[in-house]
């Protein structure tokens, strides 16, 4: 009796054990010998759920047992080996959920300034005096970034004002007119040189009759011919002198009538010119006494300084390169057969493999409307936020949302990939009994979850820990 019984036993045993093993290995996940059509998204699915299968495989053991206990027999004392019925598993359970799921497509960029603007020097071959700002220095409008050597130029600014001021004093006289004092000497002196012509006459008159008297002398051999001579020759330089004085009258009325007659309008037009003529000299001077200073056209961000102490400039060299605004873009490559799916306004998600601190969001800002004929690829710029850990030239990973849907999502955990490729999930029934479920899955989501695209429904309650070790039919407790 004590063996037969202990002979079913052990059969149904074996037999149970032979049930519980099949069916984890219906369920162990293998990546082997995959089909070779098999989407590689899919693979990636089903390679994360078996990390978790496997873990589970390790630390759960067999838990549809059979126990066999002795039990006394109260009447003949003999042990009688009696059959434990095995109990509902415990496990956790999750839900089948509608959520909106975010269609993205991942590429690389590199970051560059949005608008990277060089600074030279307006004034050519002067020596840089001093420098006010480095690398990484945020700048404000107008603020001055460099002195070079001016000392020639403030010498010349100076001469030009002291011309202007001299064109003013002589243009101001001009309108003022002449004075009373400049009119009457200008009268006195015609009046003297008139007198002067007076005198002038009568010696010459005088001179003449001498002449004319000792020429009958001379004839008669009452004087020599030098004496008369020397008066011929005191006439004519009486003659001259009258002359002269007649020439210097002639001046001296002139400067009278113009006198009182006030300056020309030519003369004063002509003053005015040359104060204007002054004045635009004064500007071109101090224009480039300005132009000694270095001066930031835009707020922003030092992203180069070539500037040093005692360089000369050159109209060609960049002193130094600003970032307007400390703007930054993402400059991201992505193949023409995709771009279709890219529009400016579309949320970018962004990341570095360097910082995995780093995530941050961008917009598409514009498509470049070349493509390039070597890679076939097309420049997207992705507005970057103001953060002061970004800078040109590192490399980003991103991934840009091109459309948002509904679609059903479950628990990752609750899917059990298959080695022929399919996927497989146990949900609850309404007897607290689990049936196996072959299902379609799409994307991996954040917070664990997974895409599914067909065999569940929404609100479908679906075995978490321990599917793993479950077979059509069992009773579960949760």
């Amino acid at each position: 009796m004590i063996q037969n019984s202990s002979q079913q036993n052990s059969s149904q045993s074996e037999a149970i054990t032979q049930s519980t093993v099949e069916n984890s290995s219906l369920n162990l996940v293998c990546s082997e010998n995959l089909p070779p059509k098999q989407n590689p998204s899919r693979i990636k699915v089903r390679e994360l759920v078996l990390g978790i299968g496997v873990g589970i495989v390790g630390t759960l053991a067999i838990t549809n047992f059979i126990s066999v206990s002795p039990e006394t027999s109260s009447d003949s004392g003999t042990i009688v080996l009696t059959e434990t019925q095995s109990t509902a598993q415990t496990v956790t359970v999750g839900t089948v959920e509608v959520d909106f799921v975010n269609r993205t497509l991942q590429a690389t960029g590199t970051v560059a300034a949005f608008e990277s603007i060089p600074i030279l020097s307006p004034a050519n071959g002067l020596p840089i005096e001093r420098i006010f700002v480095d690398e990484g220095d945020i700048v404000k409008p107008l603020q001055l970034l460099a002195t070079l050597d001016n000392s020639v130029e403030s010498a010349q600014l100076q001469q030009a004002q002291a011309k202007i001021a001299q064109r003013e004093a002589r243009l101001a006289e001009l309108r003022a007119g002449n004075r009373i004092e400049e009119i009457a000497q200008a009268r006195a002196t015609v009046q003297q040189i008139q007198a002067q012509i007076t005198q002038a006459e009568a010696d010459l008159a005088l001179a003449k009759r001498r002449v004319d008297r000792n020429r009958s002398l001379e004839v008669d051999g009452a004087i020599t011919r030098d004496r008369l001579d020397e008066l011929l020759n005191d006439a004519q330089v009486k003659q001259g002198r009258l002359q002269q004085f007649q020439a210097s009258l002639r001046e001296a009325q002139e400067q009278l009538s113009k006198l009182e007659a006030g300056p020309r309008e030519e003369v004063i037009a002509q003053a005015v010119a040359q104060l204007a003529e002054a004045k635009a000299q004064y500007q071109i001077n101090e224009a480039k006494l300005r132009d000694t200073q270095i001066i930031s056209p835009v707020g922003g961000k030092i992203a180069k300084r070539q500037a040093r102490v005692g360089d000369i400039t050159k109209s060609s060299q960049a002193l130094f390169t600003i970032i307007e605004n400390n703007r930054l873009e993402l400059q991201v490559k992505i193949p023409e057969t995709q771009l279709t799916l890219i529009r400016p306004g579309q949320t970018v998600m962004i990341t570095s493999d360097a910082d995995s601190n780093l995530k941050l969001q961008g917009k598409v800002r514009e498509i470049e409307p070349i493509v390039d004929e070597t890679s076939r690829q097309a420049t997207v710029a992705v507005d970057l936020p103001r953060r002061t850990s970004l800078k040109p030239g590192m490399f980003l990973s991103v991934d840009i949302v091109t459309n948002s849907s509904k679609t059903l999502t479950a628990p990752m955990s609750a899917v059990l990939p298959q080695t022929d490729g399919s996927y497989l999930v146990y949900f609850v029934q309404a007897d607290n009994t689990v049936k196996a479920q072959v299902i379609e899955v799409g994307e991996i989501l954040p917070n664990q979850r997974i895409e599914i695209l067909q065999g569940l429904q929404s609100g479908d309650h679906l075995v978490l820990k321990g599917a793993a070790y479950l077979k059509d039919g069992d009773a579960i407790n949760y």
